[in-house]
């Protein structure tokens, strides 16, 4: 559907351009950062933890959240999968056609109204709401204004930073959750800032707005912050990220086969690379490496004691093994020299064949360039373990982003607020999803032989996501332009599922400590030097070192406490 963000777990840093087609093929928010909440004890907080660091539970959780009542949409063409573990999100499956007729699923929506959204962009801003057409449709249908004040998605977390510290904060705010992973004070700041939704959408009473309704339990239960229901949440995927390759271009080249193992992936880069041609194998895809060597996705409980995924020997063996491809010259140049190299553009032009993304991606790339080039194609390589044998995968929390309020508009405001989030979070095959989605027909987009909204200058001009990110929806693979490209994604998806793997703190929506929050980018820049070439592997266990000492051990003793709360250690 729409929003997808460039990257997996909320503990790593990166850009995350794109954030287009999270409903089905969205791309990860955070893989690490909270797990879904289903647990049996009273929520925990442990003093000095950080700064707030938090762990709830089930029965808590549940008592909060809004009671579900499934929309009766669409029908999926391409069934999804069913999730057997807790808080771990379906697969949801896949439209091949696009909807005969749409239904119009809200109606009255705001009462006139006037409010400010802050939402991320990856990419260049549409014209504001006087001279854009696509907003003005949107906003007539809705019955009130929203005046977006949309801002790069690349720092985007530090701008939100600065106006929930000014105490500046829009009447919507959308943040995404691996920004707030990296927010210390995040938790003592939401009380501040934000209107508490829990006596407006608890139990029975979200049945006022149909399409909340409609979202998943699991991922309002993620929605709760200190006790309280405080955002509306945008469901994701159960995958964080995969490693997609340039499908079109591996079948003119036959002896490029998929690999099996680390060393296959390693012969595989030299066989493509050719820096005469201007081609690399990879983008800079550490992370998901770290499935493939069977590095723990955050902690990992046994015999007794937990350790993070630092101090594991598997994350000793993916750093070097990243190490090697640098070494090889097997990444290309842009990504080593820049943090900021747009991979996407450079997958799209050839010039490296396999980077690792969220599934949004996949739609995202297919718009912009199927249209250019017909035979522009993507698949995702089959989960494979570095030694050939049994893989592990990692799973997403149940929301990637929230939208909060702010704290103060009075009942009636929030009422019509809450009704405006719930013409956003129509789903698939509706009205409000198609002006949301595509904007007005016949000025914003056209409908090809099959149905299928195609864009018009206007509508690539005007339209950016904006209204997708403040109501998430279930999530389906519904780019039906590309039924190919659908089949594709949710067999990958379904062939996936079996191998994600439970961690230790499954079941328990918790949020960490403000100090392992703030170590989390020093660190993982000394990492990244280690597999560059800046630092000797030698520096592995310094850094671990330093990692343990700064608040790493103070981490894991909450940690441990909350499993010992809930009866898992």
């Amino acid at each position: 559907m729409e929003p997808t963000p460039h990257r997996g777990p909320a503990d790593i840093r990166t850009t995350r351009r794109g954030f287009l087609g999270l409903a089905g093929l969205g791309a990860a928010a955070l893989a690490g950062g909270g797990l879904t909440a289903a647990c049996s004890t009273p929520a925990t907080r442990r003093p000095g933890a950080g700064g707030g660091a938090t762990a709830a539970a089930a029965d808590k959780l549940r008592s909060l959240t809004p009671s579900y009542v499934a929309y009766p949409g669409v029908t999926p063409d391409v069934p999804g999968t069913i999730s057997p573990l807790p808080g771990v999100p379906d697969v949801g499956g896949g439209y091949l056609k696009y909807p005969a007729s749409a239904t119009d699923a809200v109606s009255a929506a705001g009462k006139g109204g006037r409010y400010t959204a802050m939402t991320p962009l990856w990419g260049p801003p549409p014209p504001g709401l006087d001279d854009n057409a696509y907003f003005q449709a949107c906003n007539a249908d809705i019955g009130a204004t929203i005046q977006f004040q949309i801002a790069d998605g690349i720092t985007y977390g530090d701008k939100a930073t600065a106006r929930l510290a000014a105490g500046d904060v829009p009447d919507l705010m959308v943040v995404p959750q691996w920004e707030i992973e990296k927010m210390a004070d995040f938790n003592l700041a939401v009380d501040k800032a934000f209107e508490d939704l829990t006596p407006y959408l608890q139990g029975d009473k979200v049945k006022a707005y149909p399409m909340l309704a409609n979202l998943p339990t699991p991922s309002w239960e993620f929605a709760v912050f200190n006790g309280k229901l405080m955002a509306v949440p945008f469901p994701t995927e159960p995958y964080p990220f995969a490693l997609l390759y340039r499908k079109d271009l591996f079948g003119e080249n036959p002896g490029w086969t998929l690999p099996k193992t680390a060393d296959e992936l390693f012969e595989l880069g030299k066989e493509i690379t050719d820096p005469k041609a201007r081609r690399w194998a990879f983008g800079d895809i550490h992370e998901m490496l770290w499935p493939v060597f069977r590095i723990p996705q955050e902690w990992r409980y046994q015999n007794g004691k937990l350790e993070f995924r630092y101090e594991t020997p598997e994350w000793e063996q993916g750093i070097a093994f990243m190490r090697r491809l640098f070494e090889a010259k097997l990444v290309h140049p842009n990504v080593i020299s820049s943090k900021g190299a747009n991979e996407k553009d450079l997958f799209a032009s050839g010039q490296l064949l396999i980077y690792r993304d969220g599934l949004g991606a996949w739609k995202e790339l297919l718009q912009q360039h199927r249209g250019k080039n017909p035979d522009f194609a993507i698949g995702a390589l089959p989960v494979f373990a570095h030694d050939g044998g049994t893989p592990i995968m990692y799973h997403n929390s149940p929301a990637g982003i929230f939208t909060f309020v702010k704290k103060g508009l009075g009942a009636e405001k929030m009422k019509e607020i809450l009704g405006i989030l719930n013409w956003c979070a129509a789903p698939f095959g509706t009205k409000e999803y198609e002006l949301a989605t595509y904007g007005v027909e016949g000025k914003h987009f056209k409908r090809d032989a099959a149905g299928v909204p195609q864009p018009t200058d206007l509508g690539r001009k005007e339209l950016a996501p904006s209204y997708v990110f403040l109501g998430g929806r279930p999530i389906v693979a519904e780019f039906v332009a590309y039924p190919d490209a659908v089949r594709d994604s949710v067999a990958w998806q379904n062939d996936s599922f079996k191998f994600i793997q439970k961690t230790p703190l499954d079941g328990i929506r918790h949020q960490r400590p403000s100090k392992m929050s703030g170590l989390q980018i020093p660190t993982e820049d000394k990492f990244t030097d280690v597999m560059r070439g800046r630092r000797p592997l030698s520096d592995i266990k310094k850094i671990v070192e330093e990692w343990r000492r700064d608040g790493g051990d103070e981490a894991r003793d909450f940690y441990m406490k909350v499993l010992r709360d809930n009866g898992r250690a």
